[in-house]
C-alpha cells in the first residue's frame, strides 16, 4: 500500500525526518508558510534526503507554500491535498509536529474529519525521538458515557447496566447495552473476556485515552 505523508514546516527538519525514517512513506508533501526561514527549512529536508547517507527517501517530494497565516486558507489547503492524494490509492499520514500551532490543531481535527482517507496522525516524541499515534475516532455521547463508567474496572453486562441506569436515572434493555458494547469493541475502546457464561468488559490502552475520569 502506497503511503503518503503529509508535514507541516517548522524550525526543526529533525521531527518531519524522523516521521519519514519511521513510517516510511512514499511520496511526501510539505506544508510551510512563506516566512524565508521556513522556506530554507525545505531547502535543508531536501539536501538531508539527497544525501547518500541518509536511510529513506520517498519517491516523491512536493511543496505547498501558503502566502497568508489564515487559518481558513490552510483548512482549504490541507483538505484538498488530503482528498486529492486519498482518492489516488495513498494512505495518508500526517505529520504535525512542527509548523504554526493553530496549523498543528487544526490538522488534527481535519484528519479526523476525513479520517476514511487519513490512517495515521502523529506527532514527534520531542525527547524521546519516537511517534506517538493519536486516535481519529469521534464517539457519540452515548458512548463516551459507558466508557466514562468502566473507567478502570472490569464489569459484566448486568453490572454496567446497573451502573448505566443509577447514572441516567432510567431503566434500559440489556439490548440496548449490548448494542454500544458492540460497538465500542469494534473501534477497539474496549475488550471483552469470559469467565465460566459470564462476559466482562474493560477498557483497552486506547479506551483509556478517550475515557474522562482515567489518569494516564
Amino acid at each position: 500500500m502506497k503511503t503518503c505523508q503529509i508535514a507541516t514546516v517548522g524550525e526543526n527538519i529533525e521531527w518531519i525526518l524522523k516521521g519519514l525514517l519511521i513510517f516510511n512513506a512514499n511520496k511526501l508533501i510539505l506544508i510551510s508558510t512563506s516566512n524565508p526561514e521556513f522556506l530554507k527549512k525545505i531547502i535543508d529536508i531536501k539536501n538531508r534526503l539527497i544525501d547518500p547517507e541518509f536511510e529513506f527517501k520517498p519517491l516523491e517530494i512536493e511543496e505547498i507554500i501558503i502566502e497568508s497565516e489564515n487559518p481558513f486558507e490552510f483548512i482549504k489547503i490541507l483538505k484538498k491535498i488530503i482528498l486529492e492524494n486519498g482518492r489516488k490509492g495513498f494512505q495518508i499520514e500526517v505529520n504535525s509536529t512542527a509548523g504554526l500551532t493553530i496549523w498543528q490543531t487544526l490538522s488534527y481535527f481535519i484528519a479526523i474529519q476525513l479520517r476514511e482517507f487519513v490512517r495515521n496522525y502523529f506527532i514527534i516524541n520531542k525527547q524521546k525521538g519516537d511517534a506517538f499515534s493519536l486516535p481519529l475516532l469521534i464517539l457519540n455521547k452515548t458512548e463516551q458515557t459507558f466508557l466514562d463508567l468502566l473507567g478502570e474496572k472490569t464489569l459484566n453486562i448486568e453490572d454496567l447496566k446497573t451502573e448505566y441506569e443509577n447514572f441516567k436515572k432510567k431503566e434500559v434493555s440489556v439490548g440496548l447495552i449490548s448494542k454500544y458494547l458492540t460497538k465500542l469493541k469494534e473501534k477497539k475502546l474496549i475488550q471483552e473476556s469470559k469467565v465460566e457464561r459470564f462476559k466482562f468488559f474493560r477498557l483497552t490502552e486506547l479506551g483509556r485515552i478517550y475515557n474522562l475520569n482515567v489518569i494516564i
